[in-house]
């Protein structure tokens, strides 16, 4: 583990089947030490594992893929400390655990495809069009991540269509393993852990600006 950074491994498992998640994804409005991270993608690309590899630095290679698991993890990023809540999403009926309970719970998103599996890297293409609808235009953190770097000579999408891919949403790219790159794996969540904070502050930013007029003009008519 880095230094400076304590994590603990606490699982919230869902109930199984297609019941939904908002018994434990209330949403609840995050401080700039939080982070609501839900990982998303096909079935078998590695959600489990880049997870759990980011959490405890180990890699488990077999996962029950019949449910959902959210994790508790606190940690240093850029000298400050962050409490990470990473969902470990499952994917039914090849939504990618991209629903709308999951949606509206996470501050950002991590995007996972199997370096090796076209079709896990196609779906990705419908899980934009659900985020985009659902946050009627407002930008959201993301980073898009293929995994499976490890078997690059299996290679079925080019690093330069992650890339396009990534572009096209305004987000960082990385091609990790999580079975040997531990590394790439934590910086790709650390760099959505920035997004994350960067957002919140410009939103407040924002909010302020906007209230803080409102206000003066209250005062002053």
């Amino acid at each position: 583990m880095s230094s400076g950074a304590a994590g603990t491994l606490g699982g919230e498992n869902s109930v199984g089947g297609g019941s939904t998640l908002k018994p434990y994804l209330k949403r609840k409005k995050s401080s700039l030490g939080e982070t609501k991270i839900a990982v998303l993608g096909a079935e078998g690309v590695g959600k489990s594992a880049l997870s759990v590899r980011f959490i405890t630095k180990r890699f488990i290679g077999e996962y029950d893929q019949s449910t959902e698991n959210k994790y508790k993890y606190r940690t240093v990023v850029d000298g400050e400390e962050m409490a990470f809540e990473v969902l470990d999403t499952r994917s039914l009926n090849e939504d990618c655990g991209a629903r709308e309970d999951v949606l509206r719970w996470a501050d950002g998103y991590v995007l996972v495809y199997s370096m090796i599996c076209r079709k896990s890297y196609l779906m990705l293409q419908e899980v934009q069009k659900k985020v985009e609808e659902f946050r009627k235009g407002t930008s959201i953190p993301i980073v898009v991540i293929g995994n499976k770097a490890d078997l690059a000579h299996m290679r079925q999408v080019t690093h330069e269509e992650g890339q396009t891919f990534a572009e096209s949403l305004g987000c960082p790219f990385l091609e990790v393993s999580a079975s040997e790159d531990v590394t790439n794996v934590t910086e790709a969540f650390h760099s959505l852990c920035r997004e994350i904070v960067d957002f919140k502050r410009r939103s407040r930013t924002f909010f302020e600006r906007v209230f803080g007029a409102f206000g003066k003009e209250k005062v002053t008519s």
